[in-house]
């Protein structure tokens, strides 16, 4: 697959990716609380959990872009982890800025920014991957970071950390599986 192909099909998925992580916002629920879904679907209303359903999806179009002849540009696992990291730092900056000035939650804003960071980090994806000529250490220490962001989202979403910012359920100030309504918190753990 060439570079054009990658960046064409990159930047043509941000309205299926964003599509994607907001079926994964109910899929924990539509799957009748399934254990393995969990890692990949939201399980409460935190912002950790809202910022799962826009990484997942996200990591695995990269996955098989690299799978389908990414692996043969140097720059593909830098890109892709820039891009992933990407994705929290502005969730939660943008939402918190728009929260700050408005005081609450708003549906549709709510939305739009989750299209919108996903958008933000398909372009950084595609910017690096053009302009980037990564070494073999530039890649190796971004396997590492790739290997910690994939490992933070596997481990948090079963033992989150007791912060009150992103991973508290802001309905229910429970944390992590427990937060789930339909969830017995002592069963959670």
């Amino acid at each position: 697959m060439t570079l054009e192909t990658i960046v064409a099909i990159s930047l043509w998925m941000i309205i299926p990716l964003g599509i994607l992580g907001s079926l994964l916002h109910f899929l924990f629920d539509w799957t009748k609380h399934n254990r393995f879904v969990m890692l990949f679907a939201a399980v409460n209303e935190s912002y950790w959990e809202h910022i799962k359903i826009a990484v997942w999806p996200v990591f695995i179009l990269q996955a098989v872009l690299f799978l389908a002849g990414g692996y043969q540009i140097s720059a593909f696992i830098p890109a892709a982890t820039i891009a992933l990291y990407s994705l929290p730092i502005s969730m939660v900056g943008l939402v918190f800025v728009y929260k700050m000035i408005t005081r609450r939650n708003i549906l549709w804003l709510d939305i739009g920014l989750f299209f919108g960071v996903i958008a933000i980090a398909q372009t950084i994806f595609v910017l690096l991957l053009s302009q980037l000529d990564a070494s073999a250490g530039t890649i190796g220490v971004s396997l590492v970071f790739l290997a910690g962001l994939v490992a933070a989202f596997l481990r948090f979403t079963l033992r989150p950390p007791e912060e009150p910012d992103v991973f508290i359920d802001p309905v229910n100030k429970k944390y992590g599986l427990g937060a789930h309504p339909d969830i017995d918190p002592d069963s959670a753990q």
